[in-house]
């Protein structure tokens, strides 16, 4: 557009609107780039439904998984020494089973059947036997022959 003062003439630009044709164009950018977003979390997922399903699938047609119970190892059961005495005096447990008697005297000690011998076990220590049969069992503390115990294996 020209426009003519005192014989000059000056060249006027078509006027522009302020950010509106830029900010259409953002407003469809931004429309597009969360279409696209949109569809790739869609399809991604589906992707991995389909590698799970699809994996169970295939371990049912060959029959039900196995269920393995978690091993647990098993405390074993204890005889406490303390002030010159055993206790339980008598513990019953199943033939395999591991007995610990543990030291909580302020003096030395021992386990001693026909059976087994523990020897000396210190202050603050223990011994562990497993019975493998079944049968009743008498011991007795050499250094102090008052302390009696029996142990029935079941």
């Amino acid at each position: 557009m020209k426009q003519r003062d005192n014989g000059s003439v000056k060249v006027i630009a078509p006027r522009q609107q302020k950010g509106t044709g830029s900010r259409a164009g953002q407003g469809t950018l931004r429309l597009w780039l969360l279409g696209v977003c949109g569809l790739t979390i869609i399809i991604g997922c589906a992707f991995l439904a389909h590698r799970a399903w699809g994996s169970s699938s295939r371990s049912l047609a060959n029959g039900p998984a196995k269920v393995v119970p978690p091993t647990v190892a098993s405390a074993p059961a204890q005889v406490s020494m303390l002030n010159l005495q055993f206790s339980p005096v008598t513990i019953e447990v199943k033939k395999g089973d591991v007995l610990e008697w543990k030291n909580d005297d302020l003096v030395s000690h021992t386990v001693t059947s026909a059976a087994f011998d523990s020897g000396t076990i210190a202050p603050g220590k223990s011994w562990r036997h497993t019975f493998t049969k079944p049968g009743d069992f008498s011991y007795v503390c050499t250094f102090h022959p008052q302390m009696k115990g029996l142990v029935i294996v079941k």
